[in-house]
């Protein structure tokens, strides 16, 4: 299949677990902006990674699909039968947050280590020096690129790190649940934790409600992507934003005007930390 040129219609291939995640849903604003932008539309298709077949499942949908470029954001944009499928069809081919570099995609560099590096150097400035770590899939690169980060950034301050308090909440709300359970029964409590995404410290925030914890008197807490739902909360938490819906964004114009040089096909996008009320220094007096 060679590149559309006449289509309207551009793909996007997800996991099936990203579909109505609070990061989805910055990205879709941004994907839904640019296509207007281009009077182009958004065509979403999810799928399940552990499925034997996906290969061939992405390249029926593919030939049967008239299409103007493809997006593919982590974990599926790392997952070589599908990439493979993609670049076939000649199609412009947008990865979000690759860890890999091909040479032969366009993408969209989201630094996540660096990113848990600043958040976690951020708690350690507060005076912070016993920090949980909630961790995201094992087996999705950006946790496993948070992590790292958080680790770096621990060794670097010479602060010890308890592996007893690492836990894994997924990145979805209901398993943040079960890690703040397990978390939030520990004695002593840490001084703060930082969960690998908002869905998680959400879930984190809640239980500590329930149990009649204060947050940030008796820890202090951080999630990532900054999603609606770390802006809907009390208190709302401190994040790091990575700009997801700007993301989108780009990610159609690059579909549309794809740029020829080799320099120009890989763009990084920069992080911030916002700084809200869940978070303070150590040991602070309450009220």
């Amino acid at each position: 299949m060679a590149g559309n040129t006449t289509s309207n219609l551009i793909g996007f291939l997800c996991d099936t677990p990203m579909v109505g995640s609070g990061y989805f849903g910055m990205l879709q604003i941004g994907l839904m902006a640019g296509c207007h932008k281009w009077e182009t539309a958004l065509v979403v298709k999810s799928f399940d990674l552990t499925d034997t077949a996906l290969a061939g499942r992405v390249r029926a949908l593919l030939e049967r699909t008239p299409l103007r470029g493809i997006i593919l954001p982590e974990p599926i944009c790392e997952i070589v039968p599908v990439i493979e499928a993609a670049i076939e069809t000649g199609l412009p081919v947008v990865r979000i947050a690759p860890h890999t570099d091909l040479g032969t995609t366009l993408d969209i560099c989201l630094d996540n280590r660096a990113a848990a590096y600043d958040m976690t150097h951020y708690l350690i400035g507060l005076g912070h020096q016993r920090i949980a770590f909630v961790k995201g899939p094992p087996d999705h690169r950006d946790a496993i690129a948070r992590l790292e980060g958080f680790r770096a950034a621990m060794a670097d301050a010479g602060l010890a790190v308890d592996e007893s308090q690492f836990l894994t909440g997924g990145f979805d709300y209901a398993q943040g649940l079960g890690a703040a359970e397990r978390l939030l029964a520990m004695r002593p409590l840490p001084t703060a934790i930082f969960a690998s995404n908002d869905e998680v410290a959400a879930a984190i925030l809640s239980t500590a409600h329930r149990l009649g914890l204060d947050i940030p008197g008796d820890f202090s807490l951080a999630g990532f992507d900054d999603s609606p739902l770390a802006r809907s909360v009390w208190p709302q938490i401190t994040t790091c934003r990575q700009k997801m819906e700007l993301t989108g964004y780009m990610a159609v114009d690059f579909v549309i005007d794809p740029p020829t040089s080799a320099e120009a096909r890989k763009r990084p996008m920069q992080h911030e930390l916002v700084i809200r009320q869940s978070t303070a220094r150590a040991g602070r007096p309450v009220g």
